[in-house]
């Protein structure tokens, strides 16, 4: 099944760094995102502090919706789908490799917004890279779990792009208010030790979501 995983995860990879349009819209749409945000707050540090968590995990949202819309895409396109749902493949290997493409372009995108996020709002993020990747990690693993499955419900319906948000944002409300109380705390110099009880709760979430889209995945895709 590793075996499976991998080869579903660098196939995904392979056509998106081909293309590269995946890369940068998400970019792209992310550093717009903080741009429009650095012009329209006060340039103070003391009057952002308290907005610059939900800024950064609003553009983390917003741009990890284009990777999953297009997630399914190249599958779709000559209904190369059905032949990857005939192959000697098992439902679960083509979500966990669907879902790791998904978190290894999540997180790249994220290595290069985080320092220009440092930036643009004159914060500590630079300094604490490695906090925010980590915890960018963690919140993507939740994200394209239940992203993933959703994505795949919605791939054969008019107006997906639309649909999936929808879906989507309701279910990942208490997992982005954990990633924001975490952030919080790691931009005002805290670290991650002082938030162990919101990071419990976050890695909940994570089980939680990518048991359910791992064992419900299989019938999504028989729809």
């Amino acid at each position: 099944m590793i075996r499976d995983i991998w080869a579903i995860l660098i196939k995904d990879l392979q056509l998106d760094l081909r293309r590269m349009e995946n890369f940068f819209s998400m970019l792209f749409f992310t550093i717009t995102i903080l741009l429009i945000f650095a012009f329209a707050l006060p340039q103070e540090l003391s009057k952002q502090i308290n907005v610059l968590a939900g800024m950064f995990w609003i553009s983390f949202l917003l741009s990890g919706i284009l990777s999953l819309n297009k997630s399914f895409q190249h599958e779709k396109e000559n209904a190369c789908i059905q032949a990857l749902l005939v192959s000697p493949v098992s439902r679960g290997a083509i979500f966990l490799g669907k879902m790791s493409a998904s978190v290894v372009f999540i997180l790249i995108v994220q290595g290069l917004v985080i320092p220009v996020f440092g930036i643009l709002f004159n914060s500590l993020a630079i300094s604490y890279f490695p906090e925010l990747i980590v915890l960018s990690l963690l919140a993507s693993i939740g994200f394209t779990s239940l992203g993933t499955l959703l994505a795949g419900l919605t791939s054969d319906i008019r107006f997906k792009e639309i649909l999936l948000p929808l879906l989507l944002f309701p279910l990942l409300v208490p997992l982005l208010l954990a990633c924001v109380r975490i952030t919080q705390d790691i931009l005002g110099g805290s670290g991650l030790l002082a938030s162990v009880d919101w990071i419990r709760l976050l890695v909940g979430f994570d089980l939680i979501f990518l048991i359910i889209s791992y064992l419900t995945f299989e019938f999504v895709m028989e729809l």
